[in-house]
């Protein structure tokens, strides 16, 4: 009877979301944790990092919805990204899930992948020069330029046309320091996620009147970002997960966060609105 009675509990935590703010215990009195890994710079607005600690995000306000009055309890570790995947390799956390993405695989075998992707990116090229190719159609386009991207990150396709003379890349640490080069013409452009230059776009100082967008997605085709689940985790728990997270698409409530973070913005040549 006791077994049935779980059952039960746990197909109805993964059917409706509960409005109480807080974890029910397990049979035994004790919440079962989840470790939530959150890389502690240059995410946003995925994850927000406010003095050292967890702040909101896309991602995080996905993950704390999708385990509202559930059997879990949630907890954010901020973590250097190398830190991170070097622990997770080493198995150092129980039942942790992260963002990541199949053309990534940041934490090879060890993650475990969503149904669905949370949303989808898009590659925009911030620039503000008004004699670039429209459409972007292939890396030709953007032979000879300069291009600003963020130090420590891949960026597939135009890491390649860097190694083979097509383009210069010009690594920044943050994403000030990028906006920074284009304002002042310094670099011809600087390529990043569509979502993540409007987000730093809001907190950004100086004079953005000359800049747009320009859709690169011939470049760096678009790709989703999944969570990535521990497969150690309980089959409840990845159940849960997955049918929280349609529940989410279908109602609405990933847009509306999106949008949360997200603002609009002029694109060049947009064939469709925002990399989500």
């Amino acid at each position: 009877m006791a077994g049935k009675l779980w059952a039960l509990k746990v197909v109805v935590a993964s059917l409706c979301f509960l409005t109480s703010p807080h974890a029910v215990p397990n049979e035994q009195g004790d919440e079962l944790h989840i470790s939530y890994l959150v890389v502690d710079a240059k995410v946003g607005p995925f994850q927000v990092i406010h003095e050292g600690v967890s702040d909101g995000g896309i991602i995080s306000d996905i993950v704390d919805e999708i385990f509202r009055g559930s059997v879990y309890s949630v907890h954010h570790l901020v973590l250097p990204v190398n830190r991170m995947t070097q622990q997770v390799a080493e198995h150092e956390y129980a039942n942790w899930i992260a963002f990541d993405a199949p053309v990534w695989r940041s934490f090879g075998d060890e993650g475990e992948f969503t149904d669905l992707p949370l949303f989808e990116t898009r590659h925009v090229m911030l620039t503000c020069r008004g004699d670039m190719p429209v459409p972007v159609r292939s890396i030709d386009d953007l032979e000879g330029l300069s291009i600003a991207t963020l130090r420590g990150f891949n960026y597939l396709q135009l890491d390649e046309a860097e190694d083979e003379g097509v383009v210069r890349l010009v690594p920044v640490d943050n994403f000030n320091a990028g906006l920074n080069l284009v304002a002042l013409g310094r670099v011809d452009g600087f390529i990043e996620m569509q979502s993540r230059l409007r987000f730093h776009l809001g907190g950004f100082a100086g004079d953005t009147r000359c800049m747009q967008e320009l859709d690169v997605s011939s470049v760096i085709p678009n790709y989703g970002i999944h969570l990535a689940m521990d497969r150690g985790l309980p089959d409840e728990a990845k159940q849960l997960i997955n049918e929280r997270l349609g529940i989410l698409h279908r109602s609405g409530e990933l847009e509306r966060i999106w949008r949360t973070y997200v603002p609009d913005m002029v694109l060049v040549d947009s064939p469709e609105e925002s990399d989500r």
